[in-house]
């Protein structure tokens, strides 16, 4: 073998094995392991059952999960940096897996989330948005909550970036970096909050979203908005942290929410709001110069009488001194 062909051989094996500790290392950084029951894991309309306790089986984007009675299962994402714990009869879907953010999945069931807090800070953000003032994004509109329900206006806070993503079937769970619970079903969601903080929201009205602090809970039920915020006891949120399904949030008194209908018409007219004004300003600049142009024809009008007045002068000087 001639020394060329040497060289190409051995490029060729570095490439092969650059490829494969790729491959190997992105197959590890999303990865279930089972701790008890069964899981159903379904990938290209192909499904396997997972039954071997304490294995670890690579996730890729897409896949679903369906986990039987008396199962616990958890879900490294990102080697780690993010940990979804989920409990019996849940089903579970990894929209998608990437640098730019995670959005996943839970349709029924309960799952605990670990999420890693984003590292960039708002104060990077803020002097990001003075610099940018001009091209800054659409502010989703935050309800002021303290019992009652209040006037939604654009919100001047900066927007927090939410790299991570938890969608029910009746609600959108926003995440910048925390840890909190999600319990639902087909008609509703529950959610508390252990740690940082996470916005609730309506698919119905996605820019209508209410924040969940630590030891605080909220709920989204077919047909509303998010429910005011409520205290839960340390001792309830250990209840719901271990519990199974939604009914561990049985003990929770959640706070009142509005219908959808009544939220939209909120918004709709905080939005014609600033047109009204608008309208109105126009209409007082355009009353304001019609009085300068009816000022301006006044001194005209006067102008032109003083020029008449001085010919009629001029023509009678001129006609007396021609006849003497």
């Amino acid at each position: 073998m001639s020394l060329l062909n040497y060289k190409i051989v051995f490029l060729f094996g570095l490439l092969c094995m650059s490829l494969y500790i790729t491959n190997s290392v992105r197959g590890a950084q999303n990865i279930l392991e089972l701790h008890k029951g069964t899981v159903k894991l379904i990938r290209n309309d192909e499904s396997q059952i997972l039954n071997k306790l304490g294995e670890k089986y690579p996730l890729l984007a897409s896949d679903r999960l369906q986990t039987g009675q008396n199962t616990q299962v958890s879900l490294y994402l990102k080697d780690k940096d993010n940990t979804i714990k989920l409990f019996s009869n849940s089903f579970f879907k990894l929209e998608e897996l990437s640098d730019e953010g995670e959005n996943v999945a839970l349709l029924t069931g309960k799952g605990n989330f670990n999420v890693k807090p984003i590292e960039d800070t708002e104060a990077e953000e803020g002097s990001s948005n003075t610099n940018n003032e001009k091209n800054k994004p659409v502010e989703k509109k935050k309800a002021n909550f303290s019992g009652q329900f209040e006037k939604l206006s654009k919100s001047k806070t900066l927007r927090r970036k939410k790299r991570f993503s938890v969608r029910t079937v009746s609600a959108i769970v926003g995440v910048r970096g925390t840890d909190f619970v999600v319990a639902t079903t087909e008609e509703s969601t529950k959610v508390l909050g252990l740690s940082g903080e996470v916005s609730l929201a309506s698919p119905e009205v996605p820019d209508y979203e209410v924040p969940i602090l630590a030891n605080q809970a909220s709920h989204v039920d077919e047909g509303s908005g998010p429910s005011v915020p409520v205290n839960v006891p340390p001792a309830e949120s250990e209840k719901i942290v271990t519990g199974e399904g939604a009914n561990s949030f049985q003990e929770v008194e959640f706070g009142p929410s509005e219908l959808i209908s009544s939220i939209q018409e909120r918004i709709k007219s905080d939005d014609e709001t600033p047109r009204f004004q608008e309208e109105q300003d126009d209409e007082g600049r355009f009353l304001e110069q019609l009085d300068r142009l009816e000022e301006l024809a006044s001194i005209v009008e006067n102008a032109e009488d003083a020029i008449y007045s001085s010919k009629q002068k001029i023509l009678i000087l001129s006609m007396t001194f021609t006849n003497r």
